[in-house]
Parts: structure tokens; C-alpha cells; sequence
């Protein structure tokens, strides 16, 4: 059996999508979404995720306010819910390298933005690094028309305070469903999975309870 081509010792035994080749099962779960780009389709990627998942945990913060992440709140803010959803979805299909830190610190970062309008100072908190602007003016500019005034009378706009709780939960459930390494798409393969980027207006936020 051939060398591993990472380390040159260990037997390659594992074949790997992202390297085009076979490599050692250490070298697999060392560099996995570190030093390796895997896609979510790679069997040992799955299986090591579902073992990390209980690792990572979410901002004490964000997990003490839970409880007003219900199934009432879902059903109250589905429509803006599933349209952030499908324009993450529809980034992460756009941008291959986009990660789920990179999602967790635009929400962040909307997060910051809308707290500077809610004091009357408005001051845009744009994340660095063109992948997370993509990301952030994307969906600012969503946030932006829903908190316009509606035409019809039985619609309302987005309020700030209602954003925020927002995005508080969106960052609350991307962190609950990344993964500790740097490169993971835990997340954003499990927002694609519930969250199909061409879905109608009709689909419910349902899927979006944590697992």
C-alpha cells in the first residue's frame, strides 16, 4: 500500500475528495477542515463532525436568552427567518470558501450595525475581508427593505428591536450547529439541507429548531 502523500509513513488507506488521493486516517482527522478544504459530501467528514458536535458551545450569552427562541417566535418571524436562510444558502452556493465563522461574524456584525440604530447613531460595522462583506451587505440590504414601511395596511415593517432578536437567534444557531475547526461548514451544509435556496415564500421555519 502506498505512503500517505502528507506525511510520507503512515499507509494511505483513506481516500480523500478534497486532495484527489488516498491518505492516512491521522492525517484525516488531524487536518481535517484545518489544513484540508473538505466538502460535505466526504463520508469521514460526517462521522468526525457528529463525534465534535457537543464540543463547540454558544455565546453563554445568547444560550441564557434561548428560551425566547421558541416555536411562537419562529411562526411570528418565519418569512424574514427563511429569506436571511436562502441568502446564506445562496452566498455559500456563490462563494465555495465562505466558512461558518465567517456567517457567525456577519451576524455579528448586524448584530453591532443595528444596536448603533436602535441608540438614533447610525454606524455600519462592516466585518473585514471581502467574503464576510459579501455576506454582510447581502443580507443588510434584506434587513434593510424589510424594515421599510409596508404598502399594504394589515403588513407591518421589521422594527430594530425585533432584528436584533433576530439575529441573535441566527448567530445562537449557527453556533450551535458549527463545527470547532476553522475551516467548518457544519452550518452552512446544515442550513442548505433544511433550507433549499429556490424554496417559495410558503416554507416554514419549522426546520430551523435546533436538532
Amino acid at each position: 500500500m502506498a505512503a500517505c502523500p502528507l506525511c510520507s509513513d503512515r499507509p494511505a488507506k483513506r481516500y480523500c475528495p478534497a486532495k484527489g488521493d488516498r491518505i492516512c486516517a491521522v492525517c484525516c482527522g488531524t487536518n481535517r477542515e484545518i489544513e484540508i478544504d473538505c466538502p460535505g459530501s466526504c463520508p469521514y467528514l460526517r462521522s468526525g463532525r457528529d463525534y465534535e458536535a457537543e464540543k463547540r458551545d454558544p455565546d453563554p450569552e445568547l444560550t441564557a436568552k434561548a428560551h425566547r427562541f421558541d416555536r411562537a417566535f419562529l411562526y411570528r418571524f418565519s418569512p424574514i427567518l427563511d429569506a436571511i436562510s436562502r441568502d446564506v444558502v445562496a452566498e455559500h452556493l456563490q462563494s465555495p470558501w465562505l466558512v461558518d465563522n465567517d456567517v457567525i461574524e456577519v451576524y455579528k456584525a448586524l448584530t453591532s450595525t443595528m444596536k448603533t440604530l436602535s441608540s438614533g447613531i447610525y454606524y455600519e460595522s462592516v466585518p473585514a475581508g471581502s467574503v464576510q462583506q459579501s455576506l454582510f451587505h447581502r443580507l443588510k440590504a434584506l434587513l434593510d427593505v424589510a424594515m421599510q414601511p409596508q404598502e399594504a395596511p394589515d403588513q407591518s415593517c421589521l422594527k430594530v428591536t425585533e432584528a436584533l432578536d433576530i439575529l441573535e437567534f441566527l448567530t445562537f444557531a449557527a453556533q450551535a450547529n458549527s463545527g470547532i475547526r476553522p475551516k467548518s461548514r457544519r452550518y452552512l451544509d446544515w442550513l442548505t439541507s433544511m433550507v433549499p435556496v429556490d424554496a417559495g415564500p410558503e416554507l416554514s421555519s419549522g426546520g430551523l429548531i435546533l436538532p
